[in-house]
């Protein structure tokens, strides 16, 4: 079991805060590697986009006192929703490429076809504080060390493939949110004061699958 790259951690913290200010370490670490350049570069698309916002020049749009009025509600709305978007998504984003750099690392983790006895996969839950009151065909399991916590990462067969879930009891999220990265395709649900992240390899991750987990996790 592996935890995500202290370097990556540490970048991401920098460019989620001041993508335009990286110190010099973060910059030489985003120049060999390409998830965090790639990670650097959405970034600093939103920031760019939420600063041509901010730049409207609503002054030109006075001559017409109605129309100027339109014209800078619009702006502030846009504006409003714009800044809203960077607020509640940065910090999953963060989240949702940490669980996929976790699982990068666990990679063999897809490959397990045995199914575990219902006692082997509650003593990896119950190793984590966590419990789940459905039957779930898991083929792999293991409580993993992720940002400073031990969280279950387990595996669970599918009629389309295996799919990874990962029970983030201390990782709140705001809302449901979906990506993809490094040909995975991934989804994190906000569950109370924790979330839930379900990630596969083939298609979406399937909604059934994560509501049931979502509806039936205790912590």
């Amino acid at each position: 079991m592996s935890s995500t790259a202290p370097d990556c951690r540490h970048a991401r913290l920098h460019i989620g805060a001041a993508p335009h200010e990286l110190p010099s370490e973060v910059e030489a670490h985003v120049a060999g590697c390409g998830e965090c350049a790639r990670f650097l570069g959405e970034t600093r698309t939103l920031d760019g986009r939420v600063r041509s916002a901010l730049e409207v020049p609503l002054a030109r749009f006075r001559p017409r006192a109605a129309p100027a009025r339109r014209f800078a509600l619009a702006a502030s709305v846009v504006l409003a929703l714009m800044i809203s978007a960077a607020w509640l998504l940065g910090p999953q984003r963060v989240l949702a490429g940490e669980v996929v750099s976790h699982i990068e690392h666990e990679a063999s983790s897809w490959d397990h076809q045995q199914p575990l006895s219902p006692p082997e996969f509650a003593a990896v839950l119950k190793e984590a504080g966590v419990e789940i009151d459905a039957s779930i065909p898991v083929v792999y399991a293991a409580a993993c060390p992720f940002r400073g916590r031990r969280v279950p990462h387990f595996v669970v067969s599918t009629a389309s493939g295996p799919v990874t879930v990962m029970l983030l009891a201390h990782e709140k999220v705001r809302i449901r949110t979906r990506f993809s990265e490094s040909g995975m395709q991934g989804v994190l649900l906000p569950v109370r004061d924790g979330s839930v992240a379900v990630v596969t390899r083939s298609g979406e991750a399937p909604e059934s699958l994560a509501e049931e987990i979502a509806a039936r996790v205790r912590w």
